[in-house]
């Protein structure tokens, strides 16, 4: 019998340790480069315009100005090509005209169909306890927020906030406070885009343009400017079913 030497016995068990770690090395280098991480911006504009607090706006022949426009996306979900979607647990936006670009997620690399999210916030968190809400973080988008985008903790989120002064004499300047406050679970709405988005290692952003115009399409400003949902739900569910249209992506 041959009789093995230990030198070259040790020099064979290092070559196969090497190439384990090899072989899991490319494993994470791959599993890494099968990940993007997926990033979304909401643009704010009015009639096409770019949005700016300081400035009047005309929408439905009405003079406008707004000082906050603040929504809750929640729900994201992205559909690929074949497979289930993919969706991103229990991750909310708290959009406004100064967010900027959020990051959603991660997801597998490849072609997605379509993007999926809600403008509002889920029966069960908008439901939560007295705790569940005093308790979360400050960087917590469904945490206490200025200006509020809550009632209370047991009444409920506001799931989109718009604010401002709007013409009601017809002289051109804004003299009334527009107030439109959306919020209890009939007022969450579903929305989908088709996106034909390949995502890559890396930052892919969602663009997306956020219109106020048509946020109020086919309402009259100067009679109908004040909704805290409850009080005048007619004018809360026009402006709900408007956001699909308020809300376009950008290719």
């Amino acid at each position: 019998m041959t009789k093995l030497n230990p030198i070259h016995v040790l020099l064979a068990l290092a070559a196969l340790a090497v190439g384990f770690s090899s072989c899991d090395d490319k494993d994470d280098v791959n599993m890494e480069a099968e990940e993007g991480q997926i990033n979304m911006m909401f643009e704010y504009a009015v009639n096409g315009e770019a949005f700016d607090t300081s400035k009047v706006y005309q929408i439905n022949g009405t003079a406008v100005k707004f000082d906050i426009a603040n929504f809750y996306v929640g729900g994201i979900e992205l559909v690929p090509e074949e497979g289930e979607p993919v969706a991103f647990e229990d991750k909310y936006l708290l959009v406004t005209p100064e967010a900027g670009m959020q990051e959603a997620g991660s997801v597998g690399a490849g072609h997605y169909h379509m993007v999926r999210f809600f403008v509002g916030v889920d029966p069960a968190t908008n439901s939560q306890s007295e705790n569940d809400f005093t308790s979360r973080s400050q960087d917590d988008p469904l945490s206490i927020q200025f200006p509020a985008m809550h009632w209370n903790w047991n009444t409920g989120y506001r799931f989109l906030r718009i604010d401002g002064k709007v013409d009601t004499d017809g002289d051109g300047q804004p003299d009334e406070s527009l107030a439109f406050h959306l919020g209890t679970d009939p007022m969450l709405k579903n929305v989908q885009y088709m996106a034909h988005k390949d995502v890559e290692k890396g930052g892919n952003m969602l663009h997306f343009e956020f219109d106020l115009a048509r946020l109020f399409a086919g309402i009259d400003l100067s009679s109908d400017y004040s909704t805290h949902t409850n009080n005048n739900l007619p004018l809360a569910e026009q402006v709900r079913d408007n956001i699909p249209d308020a809300i376009q992506m950008s290719h």
